[in-house]
């Protein structure tokens, strides 16, 4: 009677570990550059997921009445096409780091449901004085504020 439960406990700790491994290891891949997802176009194009790398500098494109986004993110290697639909974060800007969250769709363009923007690590309050980010989403006044 023991041997079984013993034997059945060891069976029960194995599928745990088995899934709680499963688990941790497809949470780890925070996100794909674009050279991976270029690489994996054909498996990647049904599939929800994370692409990470840095908006190319003029590649940005907004219809603020629509509040569409064009732009394309890059890893150096590889430049992927992105369309968003929304409102990005504050910190999003050319030249830095962002983290698209979506699909790819059938013409190859990344169509992000999330964006993040990747920031320093350190905190650097504003300058005296200085508004953090002025913003506006009336057209012509965005990088000025209201």
């Amino acid at each position: 009677m023991r041997r079984r439960f013993l034997i059945g406990g060891l069976i029960i700790l194995a599928a745990l570990t088995y899934l709680i491994y499963g688990g941790m290891r497809q949470a780890m891949v925070y996100f794909v550059t674009p050279s991976e997802l270029k690489e994996e176009n054909r498996s990647a194009k049904d599939r929800f997921l994370r692409m990470g790398g840095m908006v190319v500098e003029g590649s940005l494109k907004k219809d603020l009445t629509a509040l569409t986004y064009r732009f394309e993110i890059t890893d150096g290697v590889a430049t992927v096409p992105v369309f968003f639909r929304g409102v990005p974060p504050d910190l999003f800007a050319e030249g830095k780091g962002a983290v698209v969250e979506g699909r790819i769709g059938k013409d190859g363009v990344f169509l992000a449901t999330t964006v993040m923007a990747k920031h320093a690590e350190e905190y650097s309050p504003p300058k005296e004085g200085t508004a953090p980010y002025p913003r506006s989403f009336i057209p012509g006044k965005e990088e000025k504020g209201l």
